[in-house]
């Protein structure tokens, strides 16, 4: 008895099984898109070291949370306006409508184009919070991980280094003009290095005690010199003409001189 309720089980499980089951379709939500970058942290960009540059680039990354696909997908970015300080078109250019994640990538670089033309980022800082937002094929569902924060400025600060070598009074406009005569941003306290730092020293000593005759002896630089209507000149890289630096003349000795954020001549 028991081996023919065996057998008639194995029929009816065989007689299931020979039929032919539904298509079970399972449909996958929008995948995500974040970015990679600790929600804590800053990324903090600043163009004190290279002030000859008018705008600059800082990339984003963004990363593709959930499965590749073989076609190009969407994703757009907004700005917070509500915790930022730059503005657009002074400090960073309008962004896209949308950007594309390309066919089977999980990574985006975003472009944040950054500009160098305000004077304000000497002495000040501005903060730019963008947001991710869901575009075509693609979905912004991880919110611990769609925010990032740039902040901006142009500041430079005295270095240790500074007193150790014969530089004179710290200011940001002597700073700038050290690395733009010498073309280094640092210089040790060590005095071993003492032959190669006063040969640095020297360099912006040239600079200062004649500007006009600096700007004709180091043409590669890029550099020029600008005749204003109050009979003194604008100091400035081609490559950023909205950052200048004025050179006033002396009505004393008719010399000129740098003059600092301070309105001091530097010597």
């Amino acid at each position: 008895m028991k081996q023919v309720i065996f057998y008639t089980i194995l029929i009816i499980f065989a007689g299931v099984a020979c039929k032919k089951t539904p298509d079970f379709l399972y449909k996958a939500p929008l995948q995500n898109v974040y970015f990679d970058i600790n929600p804590e942290d800053s990324v903090v960009y600043t163009f004190a070291y290279r002030p000859e540059l008018g705008s600059d680039t800082v990339f984003l990354p963004v990363k593709l949370g959930g499965l590749r696909a073989d076609s190009i997908r969407q994703f757009g970015v907004i700005v917070v306006d509500s915790n930022t300080t730059a503005q657009a078109g002074v400090h960073y250019e309008p962004f896209k409508e949308n950007y594309s994640l390309p066919a089977d990538s999980g990574v985006f670089r975003l472009p944040v184009i950054l500009y160098n033309t305000d004077p304000s980022l000497q002495t000040q800082s501005v903060k730019l919070t963008l947001k991710l937002k869901p575009g075509a094929g693609l979905d912004t569902n991880i919110n611990k991980l769609i925010k990032a924060r740039v902040i901006l400025s142009s500041k430079l600060e005295q270095p240790d280094w500074w007193n150790t070598w014969p530089l004179g009074t710290y200011s940001r406009i002597k700073h700038e003009l050290f690395m733009i005569a010498t073309g280094v941003t640092s210089m040790t306290k060590d005095g071993m290095d003492a032959p190669r730092n006063l040969f640095l020293v020297g360099r912006l000593n040239v600079m200062t005690a004649d500007p006009f005759a600096w700007v004709n002896n180091n043409p590669d630089k890029g550099y020029v010199l600008t005749l204003r209507d109050d009979g003194n000149y604008d100091f400035f890289a081609t490559s950023n003409p909205a950052k200048l630096i004025l050179v006033r003349k002396d009505t004393g000795s008719g010399r000129f001189y740098f003059v600092d954020e301070n309105g001091l001549d530097i010597n």
